[in-house]
């Protein structure tokens, strides 16, 4: 299947917001990850909170096992330098994590584009778990990382990759996190609609795939129920833009209470 040319020239700042040309006409909207913010995630939530003092607590014992290897006068410059380096650590380590996640999905969109992929020690597990998945399929991967926009609904969003099999057209997005979460079934729900506006072609089904960035085989793949999750999409945009209005009527203070 070929994949006609789009009907909006969609572009992305480094803002993560999104232009769409559509005419001669610029119109400015917000990219679906950062709108799904808005959205709550219990579990996730929980998820990171758990992983933060773990590795808040890990950091702190690295810390004592050095002083017991190389005692030092503890004072209170001591127990700061601790304190930061463990306040830190998540951040850190989620920005190391991020980074190679980034180099990943990189490369599966070189191979995509029939281009060499160059891994590396730190994003070889990913790709190959990519290519066990793809090879095991039967996914046909037509179109590599694509800006799509939705002037109807005003937003833009930047989807993975299109796939065929079967002649049905699939959307593809693709994770590394160590796990999946709900946001992410709005998120191509949301691509979904954008793409079949840009590009004019209905897409017929669609995957979210995880590919672990350490372990052979580590892979997990969940089809998307698209009508739920775009009412759950909708709602969520909805949300997030009326909460943009002015929400107060103006700054009170005490005197102008009145009793």
């Amino acid at each position: 299947m070929k994949i006609p040319s789009p009907k909006y020239t969609v572009t992305r700042d480094e803002d993560h917001i999104y232009t769409i040309e559509y005419k001669g006409k610029k119109t400015i909207v917000p990219g679906t990850t950062g709108m799904l913010e808005i959205v709550g995630s219990k579990d996730k939530t929980n998820r990171l909170m758990g992983w933060a003092k773990k590795n808040c607590l890990l950091k702190v014992a690295e810390h004592i096992r050095t002083f017991m290897a190389n005692p030092v006068t503890i004072d209170e410059s001591w127990i700061e330098a601790v304190r930061k380096s463990a306040w830190k650590r998540d951040r850190d380590m989620l920005k190391a994590a991020g980074d190679i996640g980034t180099a990943v999905h990189l490369c599966i969109d070189k191979s995509i584009n029939g281009e060499d992929p160059e891994t590396n020690e730190k994003t070889k597990p990913g790709f190959d778990n990519f290519m066990l998945w793809l090879k095991m399929s039967g996914i046909k991967l037509i179109k590599g990382d694509t800006y799509v926009g939705s002037l109807e609904n005003g937003f833009g969003g930047a989807l993975d990759a299109i796939g065929e099999k079967d002649g049905k057209l699939i959307l593809l997005d693709w994770k590394t996190s160590n796990y999946l979460n709900d946001t992410y079934s709005l998120q191509s729900a949301g691509y979904a609609v954008a793409f079949e506006e840009t590009y004019g072609l209905k897409i017929d089904r669609a995957f979210v795939c995880r590919f672990g960035k350490e372990v052979p085989g580590d892979n997990e793949v969940r089809e998307v129920q698209l009508l739920n999750a775009w009412t759950a999409f909708d709602r969520a945009l909805a949300l997030s833009l009326a909460i943009t209005a002015p929400l107060w009527i103006k700054e009170t203070v005490t005197a102008d209470i009145p009793v």
